[in-house]
Parts: structure tokens; C-alpha cells; sequence
């Protein structure tokens, strides 16, 4: 996590683990909404990502778009990654026209992810649209590592959006609760995902980790105001050209040493404690798109 001790130093996600490796596509998946999600044979992402670290995935064979593209790991299996996103510009329509066979070159895993202990008992994760895309192999690893109790609060625009509860499972549903929410009240809550925050942090959690768009994740950091655990992470969003700290395109406001600072997604994120980050200054800049 960036600043652990508080003394305002950053900390930058090690480059040591990550590798550029070629896989086979095994399948694409269309879900509803429009939600792709692509599974593809990476041994080395499989074996060393954590849950809230990314990868960035080249789009194509040739060099249009010329940019790889950062996507969350959001599931493994043995030594298949999965990944999901949207049909959002050219790189992500050419993504989800790949087929079996197809081989997918990636680059990580990348990033800090987010802090996951032992100690932990209950996890609430709070995800908004295609922020539900970390939290699948966040549910896992966590209760891999005795976590008793995951609670997932899921909220989309309407109910043909929201990702499918059984994919934050696999099946495997022992000590996980979906709790989904949508602004139409097409399905579960009719509202806004943080509306579900108090309920969920009633009989007390270990931690909150929160990925989805931006104005979301300044919201939910107000909503948990004194009940916020000790542990409070947001996954943010921020356009990445290279995803190692060489471009310096994701580039986001912090509160640091008393004033504002600038700190890369890539390498100081995209994982940071919420107290660090400033809120007001971020909702003050254009949105990420993955394109």
C-alpha cells in the first residue's frame, strides 16, 4: 500500500515479479450488459498476481493501437487468467473478438494490490460497474487465507449491467454474500451501491476494499467516516500508456506531508488507502476510460 507508516514517502509496487508472456485465449465470454470476460493461458500472471494488481494486455498483433491496455485480474484457475471489461474503444472491441487459439500477450502482474492479512475475519468489498472486477480472486485469496466472511456489495446502473453474482463465487459460495444494488431498482437495492455501506459494517469488519468508477470511490470514503475499519483500500482508475512508471499518464492527486502531491497509479497504486488520496481533487479531473 502507498504510505504504510505514515510518514508521507511513497511506495512504489516492485517491477521484479512482472514478465511479458504469451498465452493461448481459451474463451470469451459475453455477459450480460455487454461485459466480456477473457480467459487466456498465462502461467506466470497466474502464479504470482494478487488480488487489485493488473496487467496490461497488447490488443493486437500489429501496431494499432499502439498502447497496451490495464486490466485487473480478476480470476485464476490454475494457470488461466481471466479478465473483464466492455466494448469501450479499439482496443477493448479488439480484445473481445478474439477467439480460441488466439494468443494474448501480456505484461505483469503490475501494481499494488490490496492488503489482504491472515488476521481477517470479515471483508466488505465495495464495487461499482466493471469495479466488480477484482473482487472475484480478492473473495478467494482471501478466504484462502482464513477470511470467514466476504461481503461483496455490487451496484450498476441497472439490473442487465451488474455482473453475474455465481462469477464472484465460481460456485464455490461458502462464506461469500452478494448483495447487489441498482440506481433503477431493477434488481436488489434501488439506489446507490454506498447506500449499502452502514448495513454491511453493522456487526463490525476487518477491512473495506473498493473498486468502480472515481465520484464512486469518494463517496464510499465519506460514507465509512468514523466507522471505517483500519484497513480502508480503493482500487482508482487513471489511464496507463505503459503501466511501469515510464510515461507518467496516471498521474493522480494524494495528500502528502500536509499539502497535495502527484502520485502514479501504476506504481504507487492503483491500490491506495483511502485517507491518502484527495478526494476533491480527483472528482476535479475527466474520467478514465480503457479504450
Amino acid at each position: 500500500m502507498s504510505d504504510p507508516d505514515g510518514s508521507g514517502a511513497p511506495t512504489y509496487s516492485s517491477l521484479e515479479r512482472a514478465r511479458d508472456e504469451m498465452g493461448a485465449v481459451l474463451r470469451v465470454d459475453e455477459l450480460p450488459g455487454g461485459l466480456v470476460e477473457l480467459t487466456a493461458h498465462l502461467p506466470h500472471l497466474a502464479a504470482t498476481a494478487r488480488a487489485g494488481e493488473f496487467a496490461q494486455l497488447r490488443c493486437g498483433p500489429g501496431p494499432v493501437p499502439l498502447l497496451r491496455r490495464p486490466f485487473s485480474v480478476a480470476w485464476i484457475d490454475g494457470e488461466h487468467c481471466s479478465f473483464v471489461f466492455e466494448r469501450v474503444g479499439a482496443g477493448t472491441r479488439l480484445l473481445a473478438d478474439m477467439r480460441p487459439g488466439d494468443m494474448l500477450d501480456s505484461l505483469g502482474p503490475l501494481g499494488i494490490g490490496f492488503t489482504v492479512q491472515p488476521s481477517m475475519r470479515h471483508v466488505v468489498c465495495v464495487a461499482g460497474g466493471l469495479g466488480c472486477a477484482p473482487f472475484p480472486l480478492l473473495a478467494r485469496q482471501a478466504r484462502d487465507m482464513g477470511a470467514a466472511h466476504i461481503t461483496v456489495l455490487h451496484g450498476a446502473a441497472t439490473a442487465a449491467r451488474l455482473y453475474p453474482a455465481e462469477r464472484f463465487t465460481r460456485g464455490d459460495t461458502d462464506g461469500v454474500t452478494v448483495i447487489e444494488s441498482t440506481d433503477d431498482g431493477s434488481r436488489g437495492h434501488h439506489g446507490l451501491v454506498v447506500d449499502l455501506i452502514a448495513d454491511a459494517l453493522r456487526d463490525g469488519a476487518d477491512a473495506v476494499f473498493a473498486c468502480g468508477p472515481n465520484p464512486m470511490l469518494a463517496a464510499t470514503a465519506a460514507r465509512l467516516g468514523d466507522a471505517a475499519p483500519a484497513i480502508c483500500e480503493a482500487s482508482l482508475e487513471a489511464p496507463m500508456g505503459c503501466g511501469f512508471g515510464t510515461c507518467l499518464g496516471c498521474t493522480l492527486p494524494v495528500r502528502r506531508n500536509g499539502g497535495t502531491a502527484w502520485a502514479l497509479c501504476c506504481r504507487e497504486g492503483p491500490v491506495m488507502p483511502m485517507h491518502t488520496v484527495d478526494w476533491d481533487g480527483l472528482r476535479a479531473l475527466p474520467p478514465a476510460h480503457v479504450a
